[in-house]
């Protein structure tokens, strides 16, 4: 019931502004800081991840209809992973082989999201969004600081046992300020959510967990005869 009062409330404020969204098109970019973590699950060790910043950025693309609701897609550049802080270096047997360290995973994504958006009020507008995504893991890289010393491994992609496909779930939350007639600002906090384990192990399972800030400038095209 509460969801749903939720919903009707949003609808409600979207109706406020019909004519808020003039242009048929948006074309931009965006990008930012993320703070991104991998939730990992197995049999085969046990650890807790920790969260790690990274960054994203990429073009838009921005359907817009004639009343409040949009899709917004496009390509993101997106670094994903986790941190590992004072964990026990040890080899096949289980044997200190180099004592404590830190450990950084980072996994670069091409990042493909398709989102429903809505937006509410006639200048300054604020947005909700959500919707699919998919990414591609272009490279996977592990970095290691032990007693002082780094060491820096790219994974071969054809063997490093994570898929490079991830599916998920993304939303996030908005303003939008428009400068003059053709351009308009927006900054989003936005999460994307793997539902897809990428582990390629059954003793294993890994899913991605990313939030973003999002700064974004986009330029408006072929706006509606009937704007007000």
């Amino acid at each position: 019931m509460k969801n749903t009062l939720i919903i009707a409330l949003f609808l409600a404020l979207g109706m406020t502004s019909l004519k808020a969204q003039n242009s048929m098109f948006d074309l931009g970019l965006e990008g930012g800081p993320n703070l991104s973590t991998v939730f990992v699950k197995s049999t085969l060790y046990d650890f807790d991840t920790d969260q790690a910043v990274y960054w994203s950025g990429g073009a838009i693309f921005q359907y817009n209809f004639k009343n409040f609701l949009s899709i917004k897609t496009g390509f993101s550049y997106q670094r994903k992973g986790f941190q590992l802080n004072n964990i026990l270096f040890v080899d096949n047997s289980g044997n200190t082989v180099a004592g404590k360290g830190k450990s950084n995973t980072r996994m670069d994504y091409l990042t493909f999201p398709v989102l429903v958006k809505a937006s509410f009020g006639k200048k300054v507008q604020f947005f909700v969004n959500a919707g699919p995504y998919a990414g591609y893991l272009l490279q996977k890289t592990d970095r290691t600081k032990i007693n002082g010393t780094s060491n820096t491994y790219t994974d071969d992609m054809n063997s490093n046992g994570i898929n490079r496909w991830d599916f998920g779930i993304a939303g996030g939350v908005g303003i939008a300020v428009p400068i003059r007639t053709f351009w308009v600002i927006t900054v989003e906090a936005r999460n994307y959510s793997g539902v897809l384990d990428i582990a390629t192990s059954s003793k294993t399972q890994w899913r991605t967990n990313t939030t973003d800030l999002r700064v974004g400038v986009a330029y408006k095209l072929g706006f509606y005869k009937d704007e007000e």
